[in-house]
């Protein structure tokens, strides 16, 4: 074998082995907090439970029997038919909870397995080594692969989806239509935008074959293009209907929420996925901002190409058709990396990279200088995974001073600071003024012989109405018969011991 032959395999050995060593530094081994968190609690509570149910174990239930005060963040986890389940795909979490007799933190290593597999896929679809590096290392892609997540899964399943569809086009055989269906109809069971990429290739396959090459409207209705993809719908619906009441899921649950949402609200998450958007919190990452070769291969395309290469225009279709849909469902824009509700669109953004590479190179300042870009915000995002965990062992190690059997918070950053220990450690989070009666009323059912209250340590103008429910929840305490009077404190939380009184 040749040194040119080899060189390939050695380059992405080398992505490989350099996206490993990251997550070795970043620890994401203990890198549970938000998303991953909830994650892991979901697969760890399977594997737990012996797959009876997909309720997440609450060691605190006797003390919020309606899971008001979840140390989870409120928005990640709901009661569904008295059981407190997280929002992520059943699927995903079954799946990684099969490999409960290995340590659950070592799962987020496996994330390197899904980054080799995905740029074997680019290899496979003729897509040059200079293409997949900065495709596998300047987009969104490596990012979301970092920790915890269904991603890996999704993106792998959408990719091979997306280049069996494709060769179909080409082609019209009837293996490629079958497993572009399978692997597009197994994503929609990790995120609904499967749904949404699978829609806008057969609408991009339909508009060329009935519009440009003027084929049969009849011939574009085949069963076989579509019938599994749609079985895998039907089953995914049913699924949802009989275990969630919704036939889209635990998704649609937690984050569609329509009401008081405008056409504006909408046009602002829009443009936050694809580019950027300012909001109070600072501007968020979007998926052209972080990959703008994207645009810049796009802008480059002329109308006899796309024309006389019906494969360019197949790419440019499917990526345009699935960005307006997704921008225009989406229920958020995704926090701060907003670009990944559009991971999909890498494939064929990427063919149509690969295709215009050599046309780029001729101004190899401007290709390089985006380059340049891309690398440095995928370094941005590396540092943030690598501070927040830092930040997070540090918060872990203060914590775990305070020894209480239960331990009541004001915020779901320290609650969920806990980590996996919620799994076994009594933890609730008093968030809200509106919780306090309720509260109390469990308290006094319960009467634990103590417990500890923690709070953010430092007051400033942004807490103060969090000091003022720890004191609200300090007086309500000691209206339940406790002495709250011991004060423990860390470089970061304060913390008051509550002991009950004993009755004369």
């Amino acid at each position: 074998m040749t040194l040119k032959s080899k060189s390939p395999a050695i380059i992405i050995a080398s992505i490989a082995f350099l996206f490993f060593i990251l997550q070795v530094l970043i620890r994401v081994d203990t890198y549970y907090l938000s998303d991953p968190l909830v994650k892991m609690i979901q697969t760890v509570s399977l594997w737990n439970q012996n797959w009876s149910t997909e309720g997440i174990l609450y060691p605190a239930r006797d003390l919020d029997p309606l899971f008001q005060l979840s140390p989870l963040n409120e928005g990640f986890v709901f009661l569904n038919n008295d059981r407190l389940i997280g929002q992520y795909p059943i699927a995903f979490t079954s799946l990684y909870s099969l490999f409960g007799f290995l340590p659950f933190s070592v799962l987020p290593y496996f994330n390197f397995i899904f980054l080799l597999l995905f740029i074997n896929l680019l290899f496979k679809n003729s897509i040059q080594i200079s293409t997949i590096i900065i495709v596998s290392l300047g987009t969104v892609v490596f990012p979301l692969l970092v920790d915890f997540s269904e991603n890996g899964l999704f993106i792998i399943l959408a990719g091979y989806g997306y280049s069996f569809l494709f060769k179909a086009f080409l082609s019209d055989k009837k293996n490629d239509w079958i497993l572009g269906n399978l692997f597009l109809g197994l994503s929609l069971w990790f995120r609904l935008e499967g749904i949404l990429f699978f829609f806008a290739i057969q609408a991009t396959i339909g508009f060329i074959q009935i519009f440009i090459k003027k084929e049969s409207i009849i011939q574009n209705f085949h069963p076989v293009r579509y019938s599994i993809f749609i079985l895998f719908l039907i089953a995914f619906l049913l699924w949802n209907t009989f275990s969630y009441s919704h036939p889209l899921g635990t998704r649609h649950l937690t984050n569609f929420d329509h009401n008081g949402r405008t056409i504006t609200d909408q046009i602002k998450i829009f443009f936050s996925m694809v580019f950027t958007y300012p909001r109070p919190d600072g501007w968020s990452f979007g998926f052209f901002l972080h990959s703008p070769i994207f645009l810049y291969a796009i802008a480059k395309l002329r109308k006899k190409q796309i024309l006389d290469h019906l494969n360019l225009l197949f790419h440019l279709l499917s990526a345009v058709i699935f960005i307006i849909i997704a921008g225009i469902s989406s229920p958020n824009d995704g926090i701060t990396l907003t670009g990944r509700y559009l991971v999909v669109t890498i494939f064929p953004l990427s063919f149509i990279l690969n295709e215009q590479m050599e046309k780029l190179k001729t101004k190899k300042w401007i290709l390089y200088s985006i380059y340049t870009w891309m690398l440095l915000c995928s370094f941005v995002v590396i540092l943030i995974f690598y501070f927040s965990s830092s930040e997070l062992r540090k918060l872990r190690k203060e914590l775990s001073k305070f020894n209480s059997p239960l331990i009541v918070t004001t915020n779901e950053l320290i609650s969920g600071g806990f980590g996996l220990e919620l799994v076994d450690k009594k933890v609730i989070c008093v968030r809200r003024d509106n919780l306090l009666d309720y509260f109390s009323e469990n308290l006094k059912k319960n009467m634990p012989n103590e417990f500890t209250i923690l709070t953010v340590e430092k007051e400033t103008n942004y807490n103060k109405d969090e000091r003022r429910l720890f004191t609200s929840i300090l007086t309500k305490s000691e209206q339940s018969g406790y002495d709250c009077s011991t004060e423990e404190r860390t470089a970061r939380i304060l913390g008051r011991k509550c002991i009950q009184l004993k009755q004369k």
